[in-house]
């Protein structure tokens, strides 16, 4: 069900783009540092959304390495706490009064 779901979603998504693209086929100047380029609109909204998408993913990538990096230290320190909780509880109990 779930992946019935998701790939009705992004038939949904992709037909609006397709649409989107078919409504917006006039060219447009996109005017960059070096010079003119002439391109449809659906094409440069396109572009920019990847482009965005791209720097997105790779301004959180630091976020995520840190993370992971933090939750291995997290798994060790919690590994040897446990092996120091089970040799607590395998020595002998004794009473001295």
């Amino acid at each position: 069900m779930k992946k019935i779901l998701s790939a009705a979603i992004i038939l949904f998504v992709v037909l609006i783009v397709l649409f989107m693209a078919l409504i917006n086929a006039e060219p447009i100047n996109v005017n960059y540092y070096f010079g003119t380029l002439e391109q449809p609109l659906a094409l440069v909204l396109v572009l920019t959304l990847f482009i965005g998408a791209v720097l997105g993913l790779f301004s959180s990538l630091f976020v995520i390495l840190l993370s992971r990096r933090e939750v291995a230290k997290l798994r060790r320190h919690l590994k040897s706490t446990e092996q120091e909780v089970m040799n607590l509880r395998a020595l002998p109990i004794t009473d001295k009064h």
